[in-house]
Order: C-alpha cells, then sequence, then structure tokens
C-alpha cells in the first residue's frame, strides 16, 4: 500500500530532530521500519558499522522482535539489488533493537567495572524484584520502630493496625521517586524546604473573605453558607478576633460548611483552592514525619542496594539510573554518541522523566538535542501506564524542545488502516466530545458494507432478586449477553470465534465471563487475568494443603472434605460439625451414628490421608505432597467426568509447576508454600492453557496488554464498573516532593491526590480510547449496570444513530452431557474356582488405579517393562535406587543417578545463553541439585554439554522451551514436555534432550 504523505516525511526526515504524533492504527510500526531501511540506505554511517549505529528502543520485548523481523524481511528483499544487503542481513545480530531495560543492561555491562558492579550482574524481573524490597522494608521498618522514636510515631500517624500497608505505601512512593531519576537525599531536600517556604499570606485571608461574602449574597438563605453569617466562628474569622493556633481548625470548619451552589461552582472551587493553599501552613507542625520517613526510605534504598549487591542483581529502576549517572561522565557519554548516530524510540506517550534524561545525554554535545539525530513517535491519546509510572507531560516536553531546536513541527499521522469507517465515525464523534482539542480525528482507508458496526448490549428492563449483589448480578447478566452475543454471530457465519476479543479494564471478575463462554459452548483462551486462583479444582488444592499444614483450619478442612477429593455430603459435614472435638480430623475418628455407611467409608479414607500427609509434609518436597494428595484422591480423573476438565486438568498440572518451582528456587516449608501463594495470589495469574493464542477461540486479556494489538472483533464488558481512585498515605510529585496523609485533612497530600486524580480521570478517557480502536468491523460494547465508570463517561455523548442497541440474544446454552453409570449387575464376576486355576492368584493393588491421564516417559516405561512400571507407578517402590544402571550403560560406573544427570543437562540446556559461561553456570545447576562439583562430575557431564554447544544458536525467530503438550487418545489423555522448538521462517524445529544412550539412531531418524 502506498504511503501517505506524512508517513513518508517521517521515514524521509533523518538530518534533523523529528517527533510523530501517530493516531491508532497509523502505520506507526510501518514507519519505524522503513525509517530504518532509509537510514540504512542514505544515512550518515560508517563503513561495516551502520546497523551498530542505529538505536531503535521499543516499548516491549514483544514488539523487538516484531521490529526485527520486519527490517530482516525488507533487508532479505534487498539482498539481490547490492551486496551491502547482505553484509546488513548477516550484522543483524549486532542490531540495537531492544527495550530500554535491554538498551541500558547492554551499555552497563561494558562499562561495569567502571561503575564498580558485577559485570555478570542478573536482571531482577518485577516480581523478584518487588519480593526482595518487601523483605528490606518489612525489615528495616521493624527495626527502626524499636531503635528511633520518629518511625515509631510516625508509624502511629499512620494509623493502620497492620504494618504490610505502610510497607506497601513506601513501596509505592519508593518505585515513583526512582522513575523520576532524582536522588532520595534531592527529594528529601526538595520537600523540606517547600514545607519551610510555607507562610500564612494576609492577602490570601483576605481574598477568602471577601470570596465567602460574595457567595452568602448568591445563596438560599437555608444554606449552609448563608447561615454561617450568624455562625460564632465566622464572626471570630471575620473580626480577626482569633489567634495564630486558632486560625487552622477555623479555615477547616469552614471549609466544611461551604456546601454546594451550581450557578456558583467556579467560584466555590476557587474559595477551596485558595484555602487549601493557607492550610499548608499545617504541614509545618508535621515537617518531623516528612525528615523522618525520608531517613527512613534512605535506610530502605542502602539496606536494598546492598542485597541486590549480595546476589550480584539489579532491578530495573538500576538499569536506567546508573546508565544516567554513566552518562554524566563526558569520555564515555562522548563515546556512545559517536557510535550511536541515530536513535529512534517507539511509544514515547508511555516514557519517563529518568527515561528521557538518557536520551537527552545520548543526543545533546554542547547544547539541548544539537546531534539532531533524535527520532520519537507516539500517540498521546494512548498513554495509559500512568500506574508504572508513565509521564505524559514528557511526550509534550519533548516535541516543544524539537520543535524548538530544529524547527520541525509534530509529523501527524491521522490516516487509519485499520478499523472500519462505521466505527471511526463513531469514534471521532465520541473521543471529539470526550478530549476535546486533544482528539485528532482518523480518516478511513476501509469502507464497511454496514450501515452500522458497533453495537451496545444492555437489558434496561433487568430486576435484580431480592438478597443479591446489583453489581455481581449485572455482570452475570451481561456475560451471558455477551456469550450470546458471540454465538449468534458465529452461527450466522458473519465470524469465527477467532475473531474476537474480550478486552477488561480489570480481571477481577472475568472468570464470570469465563464460565459464560463454556456455557454456551464457546472455546476462548485467557492471555491474563486472576481466574487461575479462583478456579474451584485450585481452591480444592490449597484447601487440602491447608488442611494438611493445620489440623484446627476449620473452614478448610471441611472445603477438602467437600471438594471431589473426599466428596462428603452436606448432611455428613453437619453431624461432623455437630460432634466436633478439637480439631475436625479428631471428630472424623469418632463413630458418629448418624453418618451413613458410604460416608463413614469416605470419612476413613479422608482420616487416613491426613494422618500419613501430615507425618510426611517436613519430608516431602511441595510438589511431591501436592502429587500425593491428587493422585490419593485420583482428584484428576473426577475433573476429567466434569464439564470443563480438560481446563481444570490444565490448571492442576499447572500448580504442580508452580510448586516445583517453589521447591527448586525456596526448599521452604508447606507453610512457606502457603504463605508465598497468599502473597502472590492477586497477581495477574492466568489459567492454564488448553488453546493457543492461535486457535480459533476467543480471546480474553487486559486493555494494557491489547496494545499494539488488532481484532475483526472488539468486546469491552464491564463497561458500568466504577473507577478506582483509592491512593496510598505517601504520595510523590516530581515538583514538589512528598504528601503525607496524617489527618482527615493534609494540605499537601490532598493538593498532590487530586491533581493526580485529575490526571487519573484523563488516563481513563485514554484507556477507553486504546480498547475501542483495536476493532476492525466490528465493537460491541457491555454496558449493563450503573451509571458508573466508562459507561457514565460516555452515556451523554453517544450518537444514537451510529450504534444498535440489542438486549438480549437467541442462542442457547449448550446442555450438559450427563455421564452414563453403569448397571450394578453388571459389576458381578464369577467367584474363582482355585482348583481350576492353582496358579491364578489376586495381588493386592493390581488394577486398582487406573490411569485417565499420563505422560509420555510413563508410557515409554510401560512399553518397555509392565513389571517395572507397576512396581514404580502402582507399588510406589523406588525403582531407581534398586535399578540404578540403566539399560547399555552396565560397565561403567556413574557418579550420578542417570535421572538426574538427566535433569542437570536439561537444565543447563534451558538456562544458557550465549553470553553465558558454561561452567559457571553448570556448577549453579549442580549446587541446586545439593550434590558436589568437582572434576570427575565434570567429565562426566561436560560431552552432554560440549555436544550441544556445538549445534546452539540464536538466530531463530522465536524460541520456546519446556513447551507443555496435551493429546487425547480415546478416553485418556497424555501429557508432556516438549525441551526446545525453535521458529524459523515459519518452520518448527523441535528438539529433545536426551542424555541416555541410544540404541538404534538410524531407526530413530528414519
Amino acid at each position: 500500500m502506498k504511503n501517505t504523505h506524512a508517513q513518508n516525511k517521517a521515514i524521509k526526515t533523518i538530518d534533523k530532530n523529528v517527533s510523530v504524533n501517530a493516531g491508532a492504527g497509523t502505520g506507526k510500526t510501518k514507519v519505524l521500519t522503513e525509517r530504518y531501511i532509509y537510514i540504512l540506505e542514505n544515512g550518515n554511517l560508517e563503513k561495516g558499522k551502520e546497523i551498530e549505529s542505529i538505536v531503535a528502543i521499543t516499548f516491549t520485548k514483544k514488539a523487538t522482535q516484531e521490529m526485527k523481523e520486519r527490517i530482516r524481511k525488507e533487508i532479505k528483499n534487498r539482498i539481490p539489488q547490492d551486496e551491502k544487503w547482505n553484509r546488513f542481513y548477516r550484522d543483524m545480530e549486532k542490531a540495537n533493537i531492544s527495550t530500554i531495560h535491554s538498551f541500558c543492561g547492554n551499555i552497563l555491562r561494558e562499562n561495569a567495572l567502571k561503575l564498580g558492579i558485577d559485570p555478570m550482574f542478573t536482571v531482577l524481573d518485577d516480581e523478584e524484584g518487588d519480593q526482595l524490597l518487601e523483605e528490606v522494608i518489612q525489615y528495616v521498618l521493624l527495626k527502626e520502630i524499636e531503635e528511633d522514636e520518629r518511625i515509631y510515631n510516625l508509624v502511629k500517624l499512620f494509623d493502620r493496625d497492620d504494618l504490610n500497608w505502610i510497607a506497601d505505601d513506601i513501596k509505592s512512593v519508593y518505585y515513583k521517586i526512582r522513575t523520576v531519576g532524582y536522588t532520595l537525599q534531592e527529594v528529601k531536600k526538595m520537600t523540606l524546604d517547600a514545607i519551610d517556604d510555607f507562610k500564612i499570606d494576609k492577602d490570601s485571608i483576605y481574598y477568602i473573605k471577601e470570596i465567602f461574602l460574595y457567595l452568602m449574597s448568591k445563596s438560599r438563605k437555608n444554606s449552609k453558607i448563608y447561615k454561617l453569617k450568624d455562625d460564632h466562628i465566622w464572626i471570630k474569622f471575620y473580626e480577626d478576633a482569633y489567634t495564630e493556633e486558632e486560625l487552622i481548625p477555623i479555615l477547616e470548619y469552614l471549609y466544611d460548611n461551604i456546601g454546594t451552589n451550581a450557578n456558583q461552582k467556579d467560584k466555590i472551587d476557587e474559595l477551596k483552592r485558595t484555602i487549601d493553599y493557607v492550610l499548608m501552613i499545617r504541614e509545618i507542625e508535621y515537617r518531623w514525619a516528612y525528615d523522618a520517613l525520608m531517613d527512613l526510605i534512605i535506610q530502605i534504598d542502602e539496606e536494598y542496594t546492598n542485597k541486590k549487591d549480595e546476589i550480584a542483581a539489579l532491578d530495573y529502576d538500576d538499569l536506567q539510573i546508573l546508565t544516567l549517572r554513566l552518562l554524566e561522565d563526558e569520555s564515555i557519554r562522548k563515546e556512545y554518541q559517536d557510535r550511536f548516530k541515530y536513535i529512534m524510540i517507539d511509544e514515547f506517550q508511555d516514557t519517563n522523566e529518568l527515561q528521557k534524561n538518557i536520551f537527552y545525554k545520548l543526543c545533546s554535545k554542547n547544547s539541548l538535542l544539537d546531534c539532531s539525530n533524535l527520532f520519537i513517535v507516539g500517540d498521546p491519546k494512548q498513554s495509559i501506564y500512568g500506574f508504572r509510572g508513565a509521564d505524559l507531560q514528557v511526550f509534550y516536553d519533548v516535541m516543544e524542545d524539537i520543535e524548538k531546536v530544529s524547527n520541525q513541527k509534530p509529523i501527524t499521522l491521522d490516516k487509519n488502516f485499520r478499523s472500519f469507517d462505521t466505527i471511526l465515525d463513531f469514534l471521532n464523534s465520541l473521543f471529539g466530545k470526550l478530549m476535546g482539542d486533544k482528539y485528532d480525528a482518523l480518516e478511513p482507508q476501509h469502507r464497511s458494507n454496514n450501515d452500522i458496526d458497533v453495537e451496545i448490549l444492555e437489558n434496561n428492563d433487568l430486576d435484580v432478586p431480592p438478597n443479591v449483589n446489583s453489581s455481581q448480578y449485572n455482570a452475570y447478566v451481561e456475560s451471558r449477553l455477551i456469550a450470546g452475543r458471540i454465538k449468534e454471530l458465529v452461527k450466522n457465519g458473519e465470524f469465527n470465534y477467532g475473531n474476537f476479543a474480550l478486552l477488561f479494564r480489570a480481571t477481577t471478575i472475568d472468570h464470570i465471563y469465563e464460565e459464560a463462554l463454556r456455557e454456551y459452548g464457546i472455546p476462548y483462551y485467557n492471555v491474563g487475568g486472576k481466574g487461575f486462583y479462583e478456579s474451584q479444582e485450585i481452591k480444592d488444592i490449597l484447601n487440602g494443603l491447608k488442611a494438611i499444614s493445620n489440623r484446627y483450619d476449620t473452614i478448610s478442612n471441611i472445603g477438602f472434605l467437600r471438594s471431589p477429593m473426599v466428596g462428603l455430603s452436606d448432611k455428613t459435614l453437619y453431624w461432623l460439625l455437630r460432634y466436633k472435638e478439637n480439631s475436625l480430623l479428631d471428630t472424623m475418628a469418632k463413630d458418629i451414628p448418624f453418618i451413613e455407611r458410604n460416608e463413614n467409608k469416605k470419612i476413613t479414607e479422608a482420616n487416613r490421608l491426613l494422618n500419613r500427609l501430615i507425618i510426611k509434609k517436613d519430608l516431602y518436597g511441595i510438589e511431591s505432597l501436592t502429587k500425593e494428595l491428587i493422585d490419593s484422591t485420583y482428584f484428576m480423573e473426577l475433573l476429567l467426568l466434569q464439564q470443563g476438565g480438560k481446563q481444570a486438568l490444565s490448571n492442576v498440572y499447572k500448580f504442580l509447576e508452580i510448586a516445583r518451582g517453589f521447591d527448586m528456587k525456596y526448599s521452604g516449608s508447606l507453610e512457606d508454600f502457603l504463605d508465598y501463594i497468599e502473597s502472590i495470589k492477586d497477581r495477574d495469574e492466568s489459567q492454564g492453557r488448553i488453546e493457543s493464542e492461535q486457535a480459533n477461540v476467543v480471546k480474553l486479556m487486559t486493555i494494557h496488554k491489547s496494545k499494539g494489538l488488532q481484532f475483526p472483533v472488539v468486546v469491552i464488558p464491564q463497561m458500568a464498573r466504577g473507577f478506582n481512585y483509592h491512593q496510598p498515605s505517601i504520595l510523590f510529585h516530581k515538583e514538589k516532593g512528598l504528601g503525607i496523609k496524617y489527618a482527615t485533612k493534609s494540605p499537601l497530600y490532598d493538593n498532590i491526590k487530586e491533581e493526580i486524580r485529575i490526571r487519573e480521570e484523563e488516563e481513563n478517557k485514554r484507556i477507553l480510547y486504546v480498547a475501542m480502536t483495536r476493532a476492525k468491523e466490528r465493537l460491541i460494547i457491555g454496558n449493563q449496570g450503573k451509571d458508573r465508570g466508562f459507561k457514565k463517561l460516555i452515556k451523554d455523548l453517544i450518537d444514537d444513530n451510529q450504534v444498535v442497541y440489542i438486549h438480549k440474544t437467541n442462542s442457547q446454552k449448550e446442555e450438559r452431557e450427563r455421564v452414563k453409570g453403569i448397571k450394578e449387575e453388571l459389576y458381578d464376576k464369577n467367584p474363582l474356582v482355585h482348583e481350576k486355576f492353582p496358579l491364578w492368584v489376586k495381588i493386592p493393588g493390581y488394577e486398582q488405579k487406573i490411569f485417565n491421564s499420563f505422560n509420555v516417559s510413563q508410557y515409554l516405561e510401560f512399553r518397555r517393562c509392565r513389571k517395572l512400571f507397576y512396581m514404580k507407578y502402582y507399588k510406589r517402590f523406588p525403582i531407581e535406587t534398586l535399578y540404578s544402571i540403566e539399560e547399555g550403560e552396565s560397565s561403567r560406573k556413574w557418579k550420578v543417578a542417570p535421572s538426574t544427570r538427566g535433569n542437570i543437562i536439561h537444565q543447563f540446556c534451558e538456562y544458557y545463553r550465549e553470553n553465558s559461561k558454561p561452567i559457571e553456570l553448570l556448577r549453579n545447576i549442580v549446587a541446586s541439585y545439593g550434590l558436589e562439583y568437582d572434576e570427575e562430575l565434570q567429565m562426566e557431564l561436560m560431552p552432554y554439554i560440549e555436544n550441544y554447544l556445538k549445534f546452539y544458536r540464536e538466530d531463530y525467530d522465536l524460541t520456546y522451551t519446556e513447551k507443555d503438550f496435551y493429546m487425547k487418545i480415546e478416553d485418556t489423555y497424555i501429557h508432556g514436555i516438549i525441551d526446545r522448538i525453535n521458529i524459523k521462517n515459519g518452520k518448527a524445529e523441535i528438539l529433545d534432550f536426551k542424555t541416555n544412550r541410544v540404541e538404534d539412531k538410524a531407526k530413530i531418524m528414519e
């Protein structure tokens, strides 16, 4: 498709700084790719270093990969034209196309010794850094409460019962400060200087009196503010008959009695702002709290830095802060300025002050941006990462600087290549009103055959049943409306399931929508969300583990006994609770006459299982303990008999992986594991995958994760969900410093909070814009519920001629198929006549366990020797200790068991990268198994390592490791893990790492 004039200008302007304002779907990625190619062909680049000289910064790793692939493809197409393109293609491995964190990490590794950091530092991901920081804050906070009276009084000031709340607030403000790039000492000085500058302004006091008098004259006689005329506190204030100590409580009292007046709203707001300004004097009284808090945060930072130094690690903020510090050195700065001839930054609307300062260092030699090599592209209407520290003002500031320095106005891309004209007409009308002059209308490229392609789903005649939460009921009704509409559109042949994406503002209740999709028989894939820990099967496993951990946890014990693992009836649970003694576990051993015979049998088995696992809980790893709990109760087999059993089974496997990861990383107790789950369960954790993202399934994801994507049909549920404007007790402003909430009215805190609220209101508009602009052919809005949130935001702005309202659908839920039982008479068997068959004996336990699911290794072992399979998986004998020498290896003594050797090699293959040190990595893996690393063990392992390194490459388009797969074979499921999948040029290469002897290579290759 031919480029627009604006696109060509953005691509070919390479001799000056350029800013591009790119609306949704306007070909931003195409511009970046073609500009990169244009620079290679026409830029001022040193021969042999062309690829290394161009920096392209992307927002995510996925975007990095996509850009590399596009550029590779464009270069490959040009190879027949000139030999240089062949060289460029080979040099693409050196390309500086990365996220800002990877870019900074590379610079730091090149200069680690100059900064005094370990050159082999590791980078903590968000979760690891978060956990370490939380531990440090808790430690320092508890220590300082004991040792420093100021900190003790500070904690009392917050009036919180739980120290975790205070720790979370400190963590939040610590992160905010770091994204700006200030040192903590600078923030302390800024905050205390601001407080010291607060003074009572007599002109402001006079102005407050004047506005009060004006509003009194314009208000009704029964209004709050009019009644102040005769109030002795007002009279005292008006006549200046108060002491300095009385001024603050007087102003607070008057503030609370201003009331409302729709005709004088501007004057009232002005009055409140003026009083707030004067009340700032109150902060002087709490100066000690700010001083103490900043000292506490400085101590936390020092301890956090020490902890990271101990493990040679940096977090994401460190990468940027240290890079900026490094670039303060003139010689280093000049080296990188000479190396990087062109710098392009994508998604610039989501950058922050710290990142801006890094780019400015690289693009400014003697004066601001005088290298004339900065290119930024973004869309201010899509700035939705404020919670991560993104600062939209930075985008506007840099655009202004570029225009001033380069005399180059921003280039606007407004030709939309994604959405139908019907959708764009709706969006232009809606957001033109919502965003005003900040909105640039989008021009459509594609025309629809329909008059309307925007649907609003809402049942206005809904009666909420008594004693039912209206919000939850509306979510239930809306989820079924959406599922019904999806099924209707697919049945009509307009779309297939893979065309739909449900985009959520928050994932707290997305499991309700998953239930609806399952009810209507609609396949789906949840990209994120919190549905994993909300799923019943995971709750059942956790209840079982809690029952093992604590016999006195009655609620968890009941949950376990009521679950499919045991399956006790409510009637039986009633009698157990009625006769309950010290614990439910003790009660289970009693003979209770009112419990039926078959229920008693379940109780006996559950009691035996719990007592057995309670003994084992401190001897087993968490994965082994959980697996025994699951296997002993035939939980997986039971799940497969239920609707949605495939998803439930996948969730159980995922939980076992989490348990395995915990064992490897922490080696903690069962109680530690339960605490760990409690700490992470509120984070986004999607359910186990049963469908690939590319399959013909409905996608569920957050609006934030959908950014940069597009879908034929976008559904936006929960439009009526209210916004959460809750803020922590400590806030940070990059110009005002800290604000602490120490009382109902905390002037500096309230002032900062109000600014944040206004920013968040604007960001909510942008979040909705991002969601709606993902739609190509159809936009469906779930509007069920009260006038709150997005619904309230747009309800009066919708042009009814551009939408169609749907209050019901004709789709039906899918009927559940009942599992057919076998008639009892078919169970009868003829008795065995031992005289006729003297060698036929019954082996205890044989054929008592049926494998409804098994893994590949189990299948191969079964094929190899059924007797060994029976001894290992039925009798659970420690076969490996009895048969430690694998077939074909009898002539050699091994230092470690074959399975352990295989696991070590597998982990090496999984974690090795080109910049890794093989021996060091191998040492760490061996140590994690509690083994001593020596020359003999190294000689045993190195042939496998060397063989792997000989064929190791990283020039693939995509790589997956440890990829799960499930296959159904009649009524059984086989589960396995593919060690590695390499994708290149649309072809897949599957690798399976083997450390055992291969007897017949020819047969395997065949």
